[in-house]
């Protein structure tokens, strides 16, 4: 796909001044994002996992205590972890899926990304596909 093919660029381009490391982490994110929709798991796994060691190794392993969906540099780190969520959800892993989802609303506050939306549906017995919102 086009998106794909965009994302792979960046990684690609070593020389480019995007190549920071927030672009590689949205990159990697995007990635995931990409192969979550095409229902490919094990790749969507793959690279959200990147872009989380990716923040792991940015942060230092002290991840910041919030996140804002309104700071640019905030999105991919945010992006990142409701697709590791989401594939916990989808592979009804729900221990990690709430972990996560959970996580989120600590770092977020202001629940940007509907999380809440997530846990409901995780505590009614709803399956990830059979969300409306979705």
């Amino acid at each position: 796909t086009k998106a794909e093919e965009h994302f792979r660029e960046i990684l690609n381009n070593e020389d480019s001044p995007q190549n920071s490391a927030y672009c590689s982490i949205e990159a990697h994110a995007g990635l995931g994002a990409t192969n979550l929709r095409h229902k490919d798991l094990f790749e969507s796994n793959r690279w959200y996992m990147e872009a989380y060691y990716l923040l792991d190794q940015l942060y230092q392993a002290k991840w910041p205590d919030r996140l804002e969906w309104k700071k640019l540099e905030d999105r991919a780190a945010l992006r990142t972890l409701i697709g590791l969520a989401h594939l916990a959800y989808i592979k009804k892993d729900h221990i990690r899926a709430r972990s996560f989802y959970n996580r989120l609303l600590k770092l977020d506050h202001r629940d940007e990304l509907g999380v809440r939306r997530f846990l409901d549906a995780l505590d009614s017995g709803t399956q990830f596909q059979d969300l409306e919102f979705f």
